[in-house]
């Protein structure tokens, strides 16, 4: 188990690290490190949080038990409810949708 959740934050960490180039390349790095960065591990602020209640019309299936789904600073993200520590970055949403 723990060497998966490595991977799930290997792989996250790459998601938002290439989010970020992609939106920079046209616009210079100075609008990409404008943006904050939501990683794996940090803990989701209240007033940076939105917890998503149908996750059905972000294109997602039911939660895991012990996380729910969330959008901090734009991106989607699984957290766990109890601390608000973000488990997984899933991909950058342009509007909440619920």
């Amino acid at each position: 188990m723990p060497l998966r959740n490595s991977l799930l934050a290997l792989v996250a960490s790459a998601t938002v690290i290439g989010v970020s180039a992609v939106d920079g390349g046209s616009r210079g790095n100075d609008s990409a490190q404008a943006q904050p960065q939501v990683m794996v591990g940090e803990t989701a602020l209240p007033g940076r949080l939105h917890v998503i209640s149908h996750p059905g019309r972000y294109g997602l299936g039911p939660e895991q038990p012990g996380s729910i789904y969330a959008v901090v600073d734009s991106m989607l993200v699984r957290i766990d409810p109890e601390t608000r520590e973000i488990q997984s970055v899933i991909r950058r949403v342009d509007r909440i949708l619920d």
